[in-house]
């Protein structure tokens, strides 16, 4: 690991620590690509409290990568899901999420922003029951300290990943996220359950 590294991990972890509490579990990956430059993309499991419910997995390194054309990727990425989920599919959230991870790199290839969305090309990595589109979004709900972190001169965001469905990827490409929004809210649905059914 180099210095650089060393610092943005202290900054970044630092604020994942004061709004979610001790990592349980870290996990370390990487692209391999002839493409880019190997770095080190850390996953973090985040343990929720007993009324929670739910687990977070939040990246610290996708922002290291440079991609093909040149630029900085400013992006980590976060899941938020079922604390049983975490617990029996683990693996498979790490090599997903490690999908995801490439894709922006090496696919898109730039930064993507908020409400931006991805059609069900990149979840053929996703566990087979869930959503494979996928939705980018501002971490919703979490401390507005983690929208943003600031290391040096890099100005890293943090987006949060949700499955969607390909109606749902639809109605959001022709209609807009607000769409989107009243439909979750119709159906009276948590987006951070995977296993739940499509509201449109």
């Amino acid at each position: 690991m180099n210095l650089q590294f060393d610092i943005k991990r202290s900054v970044i972890l630092a604020e994942y620590i004061k709004c979610w509490g001790v990592p349980e579990s870290r996990n370390i990956v990487s692209i391999k690509s002839p493409q880019v430059k190997e770095e080190a993309i850390e996953l973090y499991i985040f343990p929720g409290e007993d009324m929670d419910q739910v687990s977070r997995v939040a990246t610290i390194g996708l922002s290291s990568y440079i991609f093909p054309s040149g630029k900085r990727c400013n992006s980590e990425l976060l899941m938020v899901l079922p604390y049983d989920i975490v617990d029996d599919q683990i693996e498979f959230i790490n090599n997903y999420i490690l999908s995801i991870c490439s894709y922006i790199i090496l696919t898109e290839g730039r930064n993507l922003e908020p409400e931006e969305i991805v059609s069900e090309e990149i979840g053929e990595n996703a566990p087979n029951d869930w959503p494979k589109a996928l939705l980018f979004d501002e971490p919703r709900g979490e401390p507005s300290e983690l929208n943003n972190f600031y290391i040096g001169m890099q100005h890293v965001k943090l987006s949060w990943l949700i499955p969607i469905f390909s109606s749902e990827y639809e109605l959001i490409k022709k209609n807009g996220i607000e769409s989107f929004d009243a439909a979750v809210n119709e159906e009276a649905t948590s987006l951070v359950e995977v296993r739940r059914d499509a509201c449109v």
